[in-house]
């Protein structure tokens, strides 16, 4: 036993002696894993729809020396925009296999997921350049305007650019909307049923109401989504005159002068609707209201006057509609009633710090105003904070054009025989404008403050006092910055076109259903 253990003990010293002799002939020298490297690239893109080619053409090397690479770029839908639901399921599109991309943007306007793979051949090695593509459409930016164009309605658009896309509806239809027009409305977030396709859309919608009819359309191409006729559940549409499509914060509302319609869906917390609506909203599930046209929408609720009951109400972004009590939160009683009121409502706005001011005229005495001041919320208590009784001396007992200074001042616009003021409703003054370079011995058809304040990325936001005229079939449209409430410097910009402006919105691509908030939901 002992002699077999030597043997084996042997022949193990054998071979390590023989492999301490072996000369070995390998290479060890080491190197470092190839690395791939890609430049020429941005973060993100903005093209147009149907007329922009995305080409991009970035510089790719490789730490080893390698150029043999292989390339595929692919295309998504970002979760939660564009059109189809919102639950989407991530589907990688190729849309290209060489390292110089150029892909004409034939597709839905809507917010994408570019990226670039690269496979280095030698050793199969990736790397991936993920970047967003935002596709517009020659609707999706710029300043709308809703036009009279005598007893018909159309739309012009003013683009970034400086071109004009005139008379939209006629381009579209054949044919303007007819009858005069009444309000213009934006929802960054509308959600409707294709009849094509069965499925939930979402998109950016312009609504337009005229004194007997409502056109909400498509911004991604202007297309016809529904008219009065058929935006209705019940398939059959009231007798009624319509005023306002805005949009809230889980639905759409609408104002008409039979009520307060209500459709829900807010398609960013995948509460997704088909945009149509039922039956109006009433108070108590049982009472009727019949609404002024003037509105004003706030906190995320819409509060109008009920000309049946001279009652202020608020439409929560339920679809609720509620009452005010006589009284305040201590059950007091208070000098003036949001209740029983007689008077004749003219105006109705509000400002930054959603006070809201309404303008009546007397409901026996021709030109004597009042000035409600009031508290925008959700309390059920009496919101009226004063009333204050219009100087007889004032030049605003005789207007008949108004608008408010929504953001940055407390001021009250208006129209007195052509001629602009401002009036102070803290001072309770007033003195007349004269914007510069602003012609004069036209009629001034409309004012407002129009802003965009959503844009976090871009140097897009502004805030503008808004005049327009009309001279000949023609108008201008002055935008100003402000300062002090007041117009200031030369116009920003001026618009031209046929027609007369009595509306205008300005619409911009990286609008969402949760930036409803940073553009003026007034009309």
């Amino acid at each position: 036993m002992r002699k077999r253990i030597y043997n084996i003990l042997s022949i193990c010293l054998f071979v390590l002696l023989a492999s301490a002799c072996y000369d070995d002939k390998g290479n060890y020298d080491y190197h470092e894993i190839s690395t791939i490297k890609t430049e020429g690239l941005e973060k993100s893109y903005t093209k147009t729809s149907y007329q922009d080619v995305l080409h991009l053409e970035p510089t790719v090397t490789a730490s080893g020396g390698e150029s043999d690479f292989d390339y595929l770029w692919t295309l998504n839908l970002t979760k939660g925009s564009g059109t189809t639901s919102n639950k989407i399921e991530i589907v990688l599109d190729t849309i290209g296999t060489e390292r110089i991309l150029d892909f004409p943007v034939n597709i839905k306007q809507g917010y994408y997921d570019l990226t670039l793979r690269v496979t280095n051949k030698s050793n199969q090695l990736e790397t991936y350049e993920v970047m967003s593509l935002s596709v517009t459409t020659k609707f999706s930016e710029g300043f709308y305007l809703l036009k009279d164009m005598g007893n018909s309605t159309d739309v012009d658009l003013h683009v970034p650019d400086n071109s004009v896309v005139n008379d939209i509806f006629l381009k579209m239809d054949g044919e303007r909307m007819p009858a005069a027009p009444v309000s213009l409305g934006l929802d960054p977030g509308y959600c409707f049923i294709d009849d094509a396709t069965a499925e939930h859309v979402i998109t950016k919608a312009l609504t337009v109401c005229t004194e007997n009819d409502v056109r909400i359309s498509n911004i991604e191409d202007m297309s016809t989504i529904y008219t009065h006729n058929t935006m209705f559940l019940s398939g059959d549409a009231p007798e009624e005159k319509p005023y306002y499509v805005w949009r809230n914060a889980y639905g759409v509302g609408y104002l008409s002068d039979q009520g307060a319609y209500f459709s829900t869906q807010a398609a960013v917390w995948d509460l997704l609707g088909t945009g149509k609506f039922g039956f109006p909203a009433m108070v108590n599930e049982e009472e009727d209201t019949k609404p002024n046209r003037n509105g004003v929408f706030a906190k995320n609720c819409f509060y109008y006057l009920d000309e049946l009951k001279g009652r202020f109400l608020y439409l929560d972004f339920n679809g609720g509609l509620h009452t005010y009590s006589d009284l305040d939160k201590d059950n007091n009683e208070k000098p003036n009633k949001p209740n029983g009121i007689t008077h004749h409502l003219k105006f109705f706005g509000h400002n930054y710090f959603h006070t809201g001011y309404a303008l009546f005229e007397d409901e026996n005495t021709a030109g004597k105003h009042y000035i409600y001041q009031m508290v925008l919320n959700r309390d059920p208590y009496n919101p009226i904070e004063k009333v204050t009784e219009v100087a007889a001396s004032s030049k605003l007992n005789g207007a008949n054009l108004f608008a408010m200074n929504e953001l940055t001042a407390k001021m009250l616009y208006f129209v007195n025989n052509n001629q602009l003021y401002m009036y102070d409703l803290e001072q309770n003054t007033e003195e007349p404008l004269n914007p510069t370079d602003m012609a004069t011995g036209e009629e001034i058809t409309y004012i407002s403050n129009r802003y965009w304040t959503g844009d976090t990325e871009t140097d897009d936001n502004f805030d503008y006092l808004v005049f327009a005229t009309h001279k000949d079939g023609k108008y201008k449209v002055y935008l100003y910055e402000i300062l002090g409430g007041k117009p200031y410097g030369k116009p920003v910009r001026v618009l031209e076109g046929e027609g007369k402006v009595v509306k205008m919105h300005y619409v911009d691509h990286s609008m969402t259903m949760t930036s409803y908030t940073g553009f003026p939901n007034s009309f």
